[in-house]
């Protein structure tokens, strides 16, 4: 009974932590070192607040097991209602600093307390004695956010807490950690930290999910994680994900919308207008073919960018045939001219619609 009851409260915190309401943009990792509870103390968030901003979190409270995890779970909880309240991550520390003074087991917890901005990429933040965060831009250079440095939680909660801010450049890289990522024993920490931003900055052109595990797997040492690790990468922009229904009002928005994602992105002007042509070749194919006999259907935008290429995609769940011989006079010619527009092109059909993805490199 005792190893079913562990496995629940197990599964209880890994249903906490899941990355199911994630928005998109962001990858998250959580590894425990205590076995075979497997629950710890550290803990990530990622809480959506208005006007196109969300806050990022990671903390480490000392310990690991039950004990370290049910203080996790209520520094967890008192964090996101101070989010709801206060304007600044400087702010919400200062708050969970006068809720872990009451708290028995959240002494000297670290945190790192950040809020972004989609449109601009500015990121405000505050850090309680965690290690910096690191920004890796799209042409490798390596940032550590060693300012907003305040002492941990309920050392000095006396003193104000500190707080600093960065503007991510378009198609950088964000990594938030726990110690445990980085830490080795008989090794300064800032050999771990310069560790992980090498694999990141290696990783500019991966998926997040594809470079999350290569850092937990990279970073392990010989034996496993000696300590609970957290980690939550972002990557600026967010991508573009858009659904509307397979009419021909929706062509503007939607050629408006991918216009402000690739100005954020960092897209030269003159490609953002062959994207938006290429882009709009696929959709008007996707509502005048793919959805004749289904007006009624869905066409869904997607677009990312990674430190060298653009990824779109227009997915409609209808289907339209590839043109098998040469386009006429008149019609028929917007895939060749995707084909002109971009480096690579793919169309995909089944029954349950038609894929057009292409790829093209940031110039």
């Amino acid at each position: 009974m005792v190893f079913r009851a562990d496995r629940e409260i197990g599964g209880m915190q890994q249903a906490m932590l899941a990355p199911a309401s994630l928005p998109g943009g962001f990858a998250v990792r959580y590894h425990t070192a205590s076995h075979p509870l497997q629950v710890g103390g550290d803990w990530y968030d990622v809480v959506s607040l208005d006007a196109g901003r969300v806050a990022l979190i990671v903390g480490d409270c000392v310990g690991h097991g039950l004990a370290a995890a049910t203080v996790m779970g209520q520094l967890r909880s008192a964090c996101r209602a101070l989010l709801l309240e206060e304007s600044s991550p400087s702010a919400v520390l200062a708050g969970l600093d006068r809720f872990a003074a009451r708290l028995p087991g959240a002494e000297c917890t670290t945190a790192f307390c950040a809020v972004l901005t989609f449109s601009t990429g500015e990121l405000v933040y505050s850090s309680a004695g965690h290690p910096p965060a690191i920004i890796v831009h799209s042409d490798g250079v390596t940032q550590m956010l060693e300012s907003g440095q305040g002492f941990p939680l309920t050392i000095r909660a006396d003193h104000l807490r500190p707080e600093a801010s960065i503007t991510m450049p378009p198609r950088s890289t964000l990594l938030l950690y726990t110690d445990g990522l980085v830490e080795r024993r008989g090794d300064p920490i800032e050999n771990g930290m310069a560790r992980a931003a090498h694999l990141v900055d290696g990783g500019r052109s991966s998926e997040l999910d594809e470079l999350a595990d290569e850092l937990m797997s990279r970073l392990e040492p010989t034996g496993g994680y000696p300590d609970d690790v957290a980690l939550l990468l972002y990557r600026q922009p967010a991508p573009l994900e858009i659904d509307f229904t397979a009419d021909a009002k929706h062509l503007a928005p939607s050629r408006d919308a991918l216009r402000s994602w690739l100005s954020e992105a960092g897209v030269e002007p003159e490609q953002i207008q062959d994207m938006l042509v290429a882009t709009g070749e696929a959709v008007a194919n996707a509502i005048e073919h793919g959805h004749r006999d289904r007006p009624d259907g869905t066409i869904s935008l997607r677009a990312t960018a990674v430190v060298d290429g653009l990824h779109v995609s227009v997915i409609d769940t209808g289907v339209w045939q590839i043109p098998r011989q040469m386009p006429s006079e008149y019609r028929g010619r917007g895939i060749s001219l995707m084909r002109c527009l971009v480096q690579d092109v793919s169309i995909r059909s089944n029954d349950a619609g038609t894929t057009v993805h292409m790829y093209a490199r940031i110039t």
